[in-house]
């Protein structure tokens, strides 16, 4: 295993870490993914749900005991608050029961979730709570203070401000020619802020079209990843498979590590596959259409109230598509979008 040091916190961590957003929340999943983690070197962990007696006490009941033994040899990323507004109670509350959880009332990094969601989030939200994580780092309760989300523009702003520590941000091999990508891991760099990757496999879709594989391998995404100026890459397995797919990079041939070809065969690998970048916008009418795509694509054992509830956040609504075709001319890998938006309607409207 590699290790880097974490911008200025100066702790070592290993380039591949783990991610626990989807691994399956059965103890014995847990435990030997942990096992296998810690005994191939992994020591950075990113501890994504936030409420141990609520919402999430099913994942601390399993994770939390099978977190402990290996808990001296980690550096632990903890939640403060999720993705949509919640106040400063809540998000404390949380944040004690889970330094409660890991037995020794400490945690490494206390990460603001989604924090750099957009400038209102991050002018408003996210300055609060930095307030309430700078008393826990007073008291020696967290050792630094980070923040994840997508928005590039208002990362770099984050990241400038000096306030942050360590930075939780998506890059994969579809990013490898974004300029606004770029200046955020330059930002980081100057700023010596820990950046850290969240979705190296593009949340799956690199890997796999239709159900199949794609052909692009954990061990090319991981390569293109640490080719660049980050700390840690945190992949989100589901179960031991999974993560061992991603162990294997540290064993992987030179060969089975050139991402180049990837690089410049993206779009005829990827042709017709939705990876939800966004280069389809701005839509005339406001459709999130790269969202839309994903509740459509994430809908394909059922419509669950989860999925129903954020589809109803957006304002504007695939029915509002008049077809006009510019969404198409944008989309760097063909994809037939305008069914798509019929499919979301059928899935998300005609049955409500």
């Amino acid at each position: 295993m590699e290790y880097r040091k974490l911008g200025r916190t100066g702790l070592d961590v290993g380039v591949i870490g783990l991610g626990t957003e989807h691994v399956e929340r059965k103890r014995e999943t847990m435990e030997h993914v942990l096992h296998m983690a810690v005994e191939a070197g992994v020591n950075y962990v990113d501890l994504l749900y936030v409420d141990p007696e609520g919402a999430d006490a099913g994942f601390w009941d399993n994770f939390g005991p099978a977190l402990r033994p290996y808990r001296d040899r980690l550096v632990l990323a903890a939640h403060w608050g999720i993705g949509s507004p919640c106040d400063m109670d809540y998000c404390q509350r949380c944040f004690d029961g889970i330094l409660a959880r890991l037995g020794n009332g400490y945690v490494e990094v206390g990460l603001m979730t989604m924090a750099i969601d957009g400038e209102e989030r991050w002018n408003g939200w996210a300055q609060e709570s930095i307030e309430h994580l700078r008393r826990y780092k007073e008291q020696g309760r967290i050792g630094a203070i980070g923040a994840s989300g997508h928005d590039a523009a208002i990362a770099i702003k984050a990241v400038n401000s000096g306030l942050l520590d360590v930075l939780m941000f998506g890059f994969n091999v579809l990013g490898h020619a974004d300029e606004q990508e770029r200046a955020l891991r330059q930002a980081c760099v100057e700023q010596n802020v820990g950046l850290v990757v969240m979705k190296p496999y593009h949340g799956g879709t690199l890997l796999s079209i239709g159900g199949k594989p794609s052909g692009i391998t954990p061990a090319q995404c991981l390569a293109y990843v640490f080719s660049l100026p980050v700390s840690t890459a945190v992949p989100g397995p589901r179960n031991v498979e999974e993560y061992q797919a991603t162990l294997h990079y540290l064993e992987a041939s030179d060969e089975e590590k050139e991402y180049r070809p990837v690089i410049a065969n993206m779009h005829d690998i990827l042709a017709g596959q939705c990876t939800y970048c966004h280069h389809c916008l701005p839509c005339p009418q406001g459709i999130e259409i790269g969202w839309m795509i994903w509740l459509v694509d994430h809908a394909q054992d059922g419509v669950t109230d989860d999925l129903r509830n954020w589809y109803a956040e957006f304002r504007v609504k695939p029915s509002a598509c008049v077809e006009c075709g510019e969404c198409l001319e944008r989309c760097p890998f063909d994809v037939d979008i305008v069914p798509k938006m019929h499919r979301a309607v059928e899935l998300y409207e005609a049955s409500a």
